[in-house]
């Protein structure tokens, strides 16, 4: 449940401050599109969402498309950020839409109830208390609440305070795109356990991604490059990246793609290639990556989202002798065009 833009002078100041901080700690770009607005109709309603936002596990909004549509400027878009605030202005919260979809009223499932994380997250707890209040909202509309009333359904993701962005309450596995301090090194921390259990590697390895991780960040453009980390109870448990400061124009490097072993088999691996590689549609015209021979179901999606060996050779950059292995992905097309278009 949400509410349109500020438009209290003081508010916007206090807002674009707190987006500032925001944008310097993340290296965004401080003109990087943003909208401002609070949850629900009163002060109370407003706090105790974004409260759940915060420390619970509300990671989804909803609200009538009327009101979306009638006010386009604030609706919320694709990827777009938000701060979320209280009802008298104040910031509280950096948010990134991650999926955006329309249904009727009574065909809002149990999923997307379960992640608005309110009440008990049972649909029909959810269906009561949203009937009510989009009831008020279609009220003051002049108009009647419907089972047949369009809704815009949003789920995002927490950026900052970074402090909440890791959130341990159970919000399920879950992509948080950006930066986020200490992220990438458990990232590191990760590859370098699983990779000297079960490849020999040591000491030269973990120096080697330590670091590349600390030359990617130092010069990192959150415009050009990306980071996405898999989070769940409130721990890191894998990541990838795409590295966008190529020498060959047009290009980009996947990277640090891991996930661990706690949460495999569930699809994670192939949650973080999806988002990777529809960020670089857009972007890119050709992505590499560089890996070793034996890491089966890593090249499987490789290969199923594109990637197409083209050279591989004997090395003991690591220590052992390994097979290095080149993939390289081509878009076909105009941005936005899949490689099986």
């Amino acid at each position: 449940m949400d509410t349109p833009a500020l438009d209290n002078t003081v508010d916007k100041a206090r807002v674009a401050d707190f987006w500032t901080a925001y944008c310097r700690a993340s290296k965004l770009a401080e003109t990087t599109p943003y909208q401002a607005w609070y949850f629900g109709d009163s002060a109370k309603l407003a706090h105790e969402l974004v409260e759940l936002v915060l420390h619970g596990p509300k990671r989804a909004t909803a609200g009538l498309a009327r009101v979306a549509d009638a006010l386009p400027h604030t609706a919320a878009v694709p990827d777009g950020y938000s701060v979320v605030t209280e009802f008298d202005g104040t910031p509280r919260a950096v948010i990134r839409t991650a999926q955006l979809e329309r249904r009727r009223f009574c065909d809002v499932d149990a999923a997307f109830a379960w992640d608005e994380g309110e009440g008990d997250r049972l649909l029909p707890d959810w269906k009561r208390g949203h009937w009510k209040y989009f009831g008020r909202e279609c009220e003051s509309l002049g108009r009647s609440m419907s089972q047949d009333e369009e809704v815009c359904l949003e789920r995002f993701e927490l950026l900052y305070p970074f402090k909440h962005a890791l959130n341990p309450v159970d919000c399920g596995p879950r992509i948080v795109p950006g930066y986020i301090p200490g992220g990438l090194a458990t990232s590191c921390a990760l590859q370098t356990h699983y990779y000297v259990e079960h490849h020999g590697f040591g000491a030269i390895f973990e120096a080697g991604r330590l670091t590349d991780v600390g030359s990617f960040l130092d010069r990192y453009d959150a415009e050009r490059d990306r980071v996405w980390l898999l989070v769940d109870g409130g721990r890191v448990h894998g990541s990838i990246v795409i590295d966008g400061s190529a020498q060959q124009a047009g290009a980009a490097q996947l990277r640090w793609f891991i996930v661990s072993e706690k949460v495999r088999g569930r699809a994670l691996g192939q949650r973080l290639m999806s988002a990777a590689m529809e960020f670089c549609r857009t972007r890119f015209a050709t992505v590499y990556l560089h890996t070793f021979a034996g890491l089966d179901a890593a090249r499987h999606l490789y290969e199923q989202h594109g990637f197409r060996l083209i050279s591989e050779r004997p090395s003991t950059q690591w220590g052992p002798t390994m097979l290095d292995q080149h993939f390289v992905w081509h878009r076909l097309g105009p941005p936005n065009a899949r490689p099986d278009d």
